[in-house]
């Protein structure tokens, strides 16, 4: 197994995924997102499985976000492809038939906080902190950020949120209806878990069809608003402030930006 990569264990009819990218903070490399994508695909034809926990594994992050590192290396076309194989992952994440919980701690940033935003509900650690950074690096969020936050938590605090680029701790989080349920230091997986085993306890067919039904009351508002953040998102490869976003990572400083 590569540094980079996805754990899956089965604790009866739940699955645990665990991102498996420790000493990036559990960074979305392309490996890691591809990998994350082969193992969705085979839990979404599941049919015994009464529940997904997203986890952190070994890392001491849920997920910093993109790998800007590995971000550095790519030519606006790899860019623009992995984005859409994150956009789409997210979205089959989204879609998966039974419910799915992020159990958070250390850092849920940038897409590590769309991968959240993606499951149905999300357990989170005291000293953990999530947000949507990405307007501070250049770009927009681009894996369901823009959409997915608005619908939880509203469209005016959703731009407060993105246009801040804020991280939250978990009690602000909880507050505003970011997050389900706040939990001790090193305890987000297992309490995931006792919501699973809640849900679990309950009629399987009942519980993915009451997903079904809730998930078709947003859909095609969502399918539009996600059309729309992509073709945005594209908009901001080509331009000044997204290299001097890397550049400012890169030398370690702070980035100037020039709206260029």
């Amino acid at each position: 197994m590569s540094s980079s990569g996805i754990l899956v264990d089965y604790q009866n009819e739940i699955a645990i995924v665990k991102l498996n990218n420790p000493s990036r903070a559990n960074a979305l490399s392309r490996f890691l997102v591809e990998d994350l994508a082969y193992h969705v695909d085979i839990l979404a034809k599941n049919q015994t499985l009464r529940a997904v926990v997203f986890s952190a594994g070994e890392s001491k992050a849920f997920c910093a976000g993109a790998d800007l590192k590995e971000r550095q290396t790519m030519n606006e076309i790899e860019i623009v492809s992995y984005v859409e194989l994150l956009r789409e992952t997210f979205h089959q994440i989204a879609g998966l038939p039974m419910p799915t919980i992020a159990a958070i701690k250390g850092l849920a940033l940038g897409g590590g906080c769309e991968l959240a935003l993606a499951c149905d509900l999300r357990v989170m650690e005291e000293d953990a902190l999530i947000g949507l950074t990405e307007v501070s690096w250049g770009i927009i969020p681009g894996a369901g950020g823009t959409q997915r936050l608005s619908q939880l938590v509203g469209v005016a605090k959703a731009k407060e949120l993105i246009f801040t680029a804020r991280k939250l701790r978990a009690d602000e989080a909880e507050k505003i209806g970011l997050i389900e349920q706040v939990c001790h230091v090193g305890e987000s997986e297992k309490k995931a878990l006792e919501l699973a085993g809640e849900i679990a306890k309950n009629a399987p067919v009942a519980v993915r069809l009451s997903k079904a039904a809730i998930h078709s009351y947003e859909a095609d508002h969502l399918e539009n608003g996600l059309k729309a953040e992509w073709s945005y998102y594209q908009q901001t490869i080509p331009t000044r402030d997204r290299l001097e976003g890397l550049a400012a990572f890169r030398e370690k400083r702070l980035p100037i930006y020039t709206g260029e």
